[in-house]
């Protein structure tokens, strides 16, 4: 058996090298990513012990307290409660932490902050030093690139208060010092002083009580002492008293959802990959069971029996595995490690470095290995089935039967009409499950049906092309070629439109997933930025700007609103939507108002009530000495400084303005326009003495980013499996060319040119390429469709977007991928010699 299989091995190396390349391709992606998932991990860790670096014990409520409760001084923990702790015996020291988040601007950016004590026992500064008066902070060195600043450098704190939006600009803190790393698991996050902690303008909620222990006290020890006395102190129900060490494990494991979930993608990648590449090995394998059988008949003419020949196919195929699945290691470890490399460089400078993982070096590689032997077991019953007769029978590979394969074309049929019955009750219903399961019950019946149905479909393309290319014998061979030999046809065609119809499904429910929730954005805000004040300078950068698509101007006199009973005022811009009705500005009817109402921001007009809160209410007006009565409706999507109301209203509004009214210009953003675009246009537009709101175009264009990066990320993912199924193609070619040399060498000597041989072979390829391309994105579109509506919430309609470029791109990216993979096969096809080649045994 050994023997046997040895022979095999030997005399097959080089159709067996693409099925390798195959299997390390496969277990590569899987290493990769369990090591990148570990490393992810790692990272979390050190953070969290960052944080914590320098305490002992933590004491920490049992449930967060609100501000209020700090504001009426009912919080659990407080400086009473750590007065208490610090004269625990065995404490060296005890600290409240609060936190609050602030909006922190600096030159460069704008973004949503944390901002706490400056924690005793911290680990050394990496530049400057820590801060010690009141108007400084430190932070760590990943969020001072987030920001874009160094020591020295002064970053401005204002209010945030939930809905996005920052209050107006506070007080000012100078960089001393930037620890190594980003610090902390909780996001963005600046250390002040208790000073300064005080002047930010935040609401500060308690943290925790940190506690340091004397030298050579026993952290569980102290923890004791500790909870004894808070119990003594009444606060024992409302904290808890834990040792540092549960609480670094208690936060990794709350945290180990997202470190899991990356791995568990991973894997359900390279398990896809792994998938692809077992229809290449079982395709490879029929191939040569079918090219050895005189020799496996020899074998068995001369003793070898049933369970020789099989078991020495199985050894065969487990040889295979092995050795690609320790080149799928390698590869995995240089993979992974410049992931690693490469998230330190533009992602997380303190990303750590990749470890060897057991889980990484055995799930791989026995994923391999088991893909390999079960791929290869059906080819290993076929070759057992060999008879000592068969080695005085020709070598030619006998004609395919004409036959159809009613009973799997039926089952696929019936499985496919459930699948997609399934997937249209989960698109109604919103359910993800039901839509995950019916696009597999689709899939799958796909997949069985491809031996039925795609040899007579490349046929029939064939005879469509021969009409075109004027009955061109070598389309018409190279699609009887492809049908003759149906298993595997469809095989192969099978693990291209695995690939082709992930990644069209992925590059669809992306886009419409994308367009469905701008449609809904734009419900709220119809407007992409609205800009106040109608100077030359502004009117001259919106000209020049290539992002405005176009503007209109409207009437927005200024004036002074107030609600009756709440005490909120202020000088708002008052305008109507309906002066801009007619124009393409407008992106939904979302700022229609009816007669008698106002639609405002409760915070415009200094209430911290909620919209609910105001509805309903009496607005006064009061503009050119005139007053006009309103009903308020309460919105956070108006915008800035601006109160819209009807046309007829506005009317009024305009006319007691008298002479004085001044104009808005609402202006249309580019659907393509970038967020550092926008904020560039904001930045000019300000800078020119204007007050811009760009919210709903920055939100749409942060929308986009984020699609765009999760589509890069999954197409990365999924490349894995089209390069398997572009291996298998040029495989699948290269032996149907050996399998062929008889056919090749009588069409030479028939008159075939080498050229007209080789565009056979690519001919061939290319059809099996085409059928994948239609099926493969009909049905991704499909997928992605029915993923989007399953994920839209019931107050937004799912819409289909289908974007031709980038799926055109996919298209000629496979036909690229075709004519490359039959680079090889047409060359070998178009070098043989007809005498030669029909002398062979």
């Amino acid at each position: 058996m050994i023997r046997i299989a040895w022979s095999n091995l030997r005399s097959s190396s080089g159709r067996l090298f693409a099925a390798m390349i195959a299997i390390a391709v496969s277990v590569a992606f899987i290493v990769a990513a369990l090591l990148f998932s570990q490393a992810f991990g790692d990272t979390l860790r050190n953070q969290v012990r960052a944080e914590w670096s320098g305490a002992d014990v933590a004491v920490t409520e049992t449930e967060a307290s609100d501000p209020a409760d700090v504001a009426d001084g009912s919080a659990s923990l407080d400086e009473s409660l750590t007065k208490t702790v610090s004269a625990v015996d065995g404490a060296s020291n005890a600290q409240l932490t609060q936190t609050g988040y602030v909006s922190v601007s600096s030159d460069s950016a704008e973004v949503t902050g944390r901002v706490t004590n400056l924690p005793q026992g911290q680990d050394e500064v990496l530049k400057g030093s820590e801060p010690s008066a009141d108007d400084e902070l430190m932070l760590g060195e990943a969020d001072a690139k987030t920001l874009g600043v160094s020591v020295g450098d002064e970053l401005s704190l204002s209010d945030f208060d939930g809905s996005g939006r920052g209050g107006d600009e506070g007080p000012s803190f100078t960089v001393t010092g930037i620890a190594a790393g980003s610090s902390t698991s909780a996001g963005l996050t600046l250390y002040l002083t208790d000073a300064g902690l005080a002047a930010a303008p935040a609401e500060l909620a308690p943290d925790a009580i940190r506690v340091v222990a004397d030298s050579g006290t026993d952290r569980e020890q102290l923890a004791e002492a500790v909870t004894a006395a808070v119990d003594r102190s009444g606060a024992g129900d409302a904290v808890e008293v834990k040792t540092v060490d549960q609480v670094v494990e208690e936060q990794l494991e709350s945290m180990s959802d997202s470190s899991d979930m990356l791995s568990t993608v991973g894997i359900a990648f390279g398990l896809l990959a792994a998938g692809v590449a077992a229809l290449v090995i079982s395709n490879t394998f029929n191939v040569l069971v079918a090219s050895r059988t005189r020799v496996l008949a020899l074998f068995r003419a001369v003793g070898a029996s049933r369970s020789h020949v099989r078991g020495a196919a199985v050894l065969e195929s487990l040889t295979l595995g092995i050795v690609g699945s320790a080149f799928g290691i390698g590869l995995g470890l240089l993979l992974g490690w410049g992931l690693a490399a490469a998230a330190r460089a533009f992602w997380m400078p303190e990303f750590a470095q990749m470890s060897l993982s057991p889980a990484a070096l055995i799930t791989g590689p026995t994923v391999g290995i088991l893909v390999t032997v079960a791929a290869g077991l059906i080819p290993a019953l076929r070759s057992s089935r060999v008879s000592p007769i068969e080695a005085l029978r020709p070598v030619d590979v006998p004609a395919a039967a004409p036959r159809f394969r009613w009973v799997r074309a039926t089952i696929a049929l019936v499985l496919g009409a459930v699948g997609v019955a399934v997937c249209l009750l989960g698109a109604s219903g919103q359910s993800v499950v039901l839509g995950i399961l019916g696009c597999f019950g689709l899939f799958v019946a796909l997949l069985i049906g491809a031996r039925a149905f795609v040899p007579p479909l490349v046929a029939a393309l064939a005879r469509v092309v021969a009409v075109v290319a004027r009955r061109s014998p070598t389309v018409k061979l190279a699609g009887r070629s492809a049908s003759s030999a149906g298993g595997r046809t469809a095989s192969t065609t099978g693990a291209l439109l695995i690939g082709i119809t992930l990644v069209t499904a992925v590059v669809v429910g992306s886009a419409s997933l994308q367009r469905t929730l701008e449609l809904a954005t734009a419900e709220d805000t119809p407007v992409d930025l609205v800009v106040s004040g109608s100077a030359d300078t502004v009117t001259t950068s919106l000209d020049d700007a290539s992002i405005v698509e176009d503007r209109v101007e409207v009437p927005a006199p200024a004036a002074s609103v107030s609600i009756d009973g709440l005490g909120g005022s202020g000088d708002l811009a008052v305008a109507s939507a309906e002066d801009a009705a007619d124009s393409p500005v407008m992106r939904s009817d979302g700022y229609d108002v009816d007669e008698g109402t106002v639609l405002i921001d409760p915070s415009s007009i200094g209430l911290d009530e909620g919209t609910e809160d105001i509805d309903g209410k009496t607005v006064t007006v009061d503009v050119g000495g005139d007053t006009v009565s309103l009903k308020a409706v309460g919105s956070y999507n108006v915008p800035l400084g601006t109160a819209l109301v009807s046309g007829a209203d506005e009317a009024r509004i305009v006319k007691a303005a008298g002479g004085d009214a001044e104009s808005q210009t609402w202006v249309k953003i580019a659907d393509d326009a970038s967020g550092s675009q926008i904020e560039a246009l904001t930045s000019e537009l300000e800078s020119a003495g204007a007050q811009a709101d760009a919210d709903p175009a920055q939100t749409r264009a942060e929308f986009a980013s984020m699609f765009q990066v999760a589509l890069t990320v999954v197409l990365g993912l999924l490349a894995a499996a089209v390069i398997i199924a572009v291996i298998g193609v040029s495989n699948t070619l290269t032996l149907s060319v050996i399998d062929r040399r008889r056919e090749g060498a009588l069409l030479r000597a028939l008159g075939f040119t080498r050229r007209s041989m080789s565009r056979m072979i690519t001919i061939e390829s290319l059809l099996m390429t085409v059928i994948a391309l239609v099926f493969g994105g009909a049905v991704g579109t499909f997928f992605g469709w029915v993923g989007t509506a399953s994920i839209t919430p019931e107050s937004s309609a799912p819409v289909l977007s289908v974007p031709g470029g980038q799926l055109g791109l996919i298209a000629a990216a496979a036909i690229l991928a075709a004519v490359l993979a039959s680079a090889i096969p047409a060359r070998a096809m178009s070098r043989i010699v007809p005498a030669k080649g029909m002398s062979m045994e």
